[in-house]
């Protein structure tokens, strides 16, 4: 059983949980407080003897400041999605403007077109009788 806890109390801690009596045993998958805590009271112990290497306790000042630049950082983000789908939306409308000022200048062409067109008829109808009399 001791194997079993502190192999439940290590995986705890790589995992960056500050392992709770709880916890170890919700990770054994149940068992007595009664006979779990010995162990993991010893487990603690031969932590404070013998610290990991690879783990370190950040004091509260260094969790803090790492807490302030993540707000800092998503605040960032925020304002670079904001800013951005605004220069998204200023450029679809332009977008927009240019296509409605390009359809006017179609129907107007298509206008002189069939103007043409008709002048052209009627040209053609007076070349017509010209030369039948």
């Amino acid at each position: 059983m001791k194997e079993r806890v502190f192999t439940a109390c290590n995986q705890l801690t790589k995992q960056g949980v500050k392992p709770t009596l709880a916890q170890v045993r919700n990770a054994l998958g149940g068992g007595s407080f009664s006979t779990i805590s010995p162990f993991f009271r010893q487990w603690k112990e031969d932590r404070m003897t013998h610290p990991d290497p690879y783990v370190i306790d950040l004091p509260n000042e260094i969790a803090i400041i790492n807490q302030k630049t993540t707000l800092l950082i998503c605040k960032a983000l925020n304002n670079h999605y904001h800013n951005a789908k605004k220069n998204q939306g200023e450029a679809q409308a332009t977008l927009q403007m240019k296509i409605a000022k390009a359809e006017v200048i179609i129907n107007q062409l298509r206008m002189e077109l069939e103007y043409v067109y008709r002048e052209k008829s009627v040209l053609e109808k007076h070349l017509s009788l010209e030369f039948r009399i």
